[in-house]
């Protein structure tokens, strides 16, 4: 692998890992969700995100589609009876771009999603999926 993709690997890594803390946190369409309610949001706002989601609706789907199918392939080498390294490579590698791919749409979006908002909006909508992540261990166990 040549430096220019292993650098091009670890920023792709270190946006995402460094925009996901500060995105979608609780792996939801925040923009659909009671955690946006009541937050401000103007009419405008709600139109340019609407917008927004509609403008990536495709590629997102697109997206998903390839890391899906990327996986299948990877499964399917998986389970055969004679791993054949080599020909592991290729689909690791479609894999891997098909995930990267994924993110960078979404985190696109996201960003693009996040210009619509207030600052004083946006900490809001932080402050709720915090709350919303430190209850959601508590509303899912299951009593014996």
């Amino acid at each position: 692998m040549s430096f220019q993709k292993i650098r091009a690997l670890l920023f792709a890594c270190l946006l995402t890992a460094g925009c996901a803390y500060a995105q979608n946190r609780a792996n939801f369409p925040w923009w659909n969700s009671p955690v946006a309610a009541n937050i401000g949001l103007s009419d405008g706002q709600n139109q340019r995100i609407r917008q927004i989601v509609r403008s990536y609706r495709s590629r997102l789907f697109d997206a998903r589609n390839n890391v899906q199918k990327a996986e299948g392939d990877l499964e399917d080498l998986l389970n055969d009876p004679n791993v054949n390294v080599q020909a592991a490579r290729p689909v690791i590698e479609r894999l891997a771009a098909a995930r990267a791919e994924s993110s960078r749409v979404f985190l696109e979006m996201s960003v693009q999603l996040r210009g619509v908002l207030t600052l004083d909006q946006w900490r809001e909508l932080v402050k709720r999926w915090d709350e919303m992540k430190r209850k959601k261990p508590a509303d899912t166990q299951v009593e014996p």
